[in-house]
């Protein structure tokens, strides 16, 4: 918990996250303009709310509390917009995963263990990894996985956000679940431990 800051300070604090701000906006949006203005608008309803800041959470939290909403709002209008209507039949095909698994569904490949999952991810590099896997991950299956893991949004909402059905948002979900386990796989776990 942190103590409740001076103005100026909790301006010069606001200032310091843009950046952070930017790359999880950046990410879930997949348009650098669009995250930009979604920052503007967080920093900018941080700056009016000063006043409620209480230090219950440190700054970066509640800044990313604020720009979670505006993510949210961002998608939602993407959504009614006609021309953001995109193919999302790409995304739910699973031949790619197919191969990782037998005829009745079994590993062909045992995926190593991770020995101490809290250990690993509280490596200051985990989190450069896990970005950098969720942006290979196509466009709408990371929006949704963030969405759902990240933000903890309702599977409902997403469905009505994005115009799928539940059972696509559970394929969405799952490709991106598996690709993402095979990215920290080969990039973060290794058989000696933590990928450098």
């Amino acid at each position: 918990m942190e103590a409740r800051l001076k103005p100026v300070e909790l301006r010069t604090e606001i200032a310091r996250h843009r950046g952070d701000l930017l790359r999880i906006a950046e990410l879930q949006l997949r348009n650098r303009h669009l995250a930009e203005d979604v920052v503007q608008e967080t920093l900018l309803a941080a700056l009016k709310a000063a006043d409620s800041y209480a230090g219950r959470a440190s700054v970066k939290t509640w800044l990313v509390g604020i720009l979670k909403y505006k993510v949210i709002d961002a998608l939602r209008a993407r959504a009614r917009d006609p021309k953001a209507v995109s193919d999302l039949g790409a995304e739910v095909r699973t031949d790619d995963l197919d191969a990782l698994f037998d005829d009745v569904g079994i590993w062909r490949v045992k995926p190593r263990e991770w020995e101490d999952p809290a250990a690993r991810i509280s490596q200051r590099d985990f989190d450069r990894v896990l970005e950098a896997c969720l942006r290979k991950l196509p466009g709408v299956s990371a929006q949704v996985f963030v969405l759902r893991e990240l933000f903890e949004m309702r599977s409902e909402e997403i469905c009505n956000l994005f115009g799928v059905t539940r059972n696509h948002l559970n394929v969405l979900l799952y490709r991106a679940r598996m690709s993402l386990r095979g990215c920290l796989d080969l990039n973060w776990v290794q058989e000696e431990g933590i990928a450098t």
